[in-house]
């Protein structure tokens, strides 16, 4: 499968869920994560570099540095940041992810995980 930096990255937050899992569904997201951390690694290292370095620290309700950094929206540094991320996500990779067939599921996921993760569940061969 061919996918884009900006897609696998998505992916991987939408695995994110099911990483606690102790059965298939489990083993399936932490397979494709690993995949696809290894697939996208530069662009999430970018990501993470642009962030520190146009970012700010976040703070805590008290004012106390928590010692992440964040880079908000509508601060004057997210064009800068949104430049850089543009010209490297629409990069494309070939990637082998591992899908179950979509009984696997069924009843284990709710809904809104089907549909967020249906490109991780086959019905008669066939993505849904």
């Amino acid at each position: 499968m061919r996918l884009t930096n900006y897609e696998m990255a998505r992916r991987i937050g939408q695995l994110e869920q099911l990483l606690d899992r102790a059965d298939l569904i489990g083993y399936a997201a932490a397979r494709n994560t690993r995949v696809l951390s290894q697939a996208c690694g530069e662009y999430m290292q970018m990501q993470d570099r642009l962030i520190c370095e146009l970012g700010v620290p976040d703070t805590d309700e008290d004012g106390r540095e928590t010692g992440a950094v964040r880079l908000d929206f509508d601060s004057p540094n997210f064009a800068e940041f949104r430049k850089a991320m543009d010209e490297i996500a629409p990069i494309e990779s070939d990637v082998e992810l591992f899908s179950l067939p979509e009984g696997e599921a069924v009843g284990k996921l709710s809904g809104r995980q089907l549909l967020d993760l249906g490109w991780m569940f086959e019905e008669d061969g066939k993505e849904i």
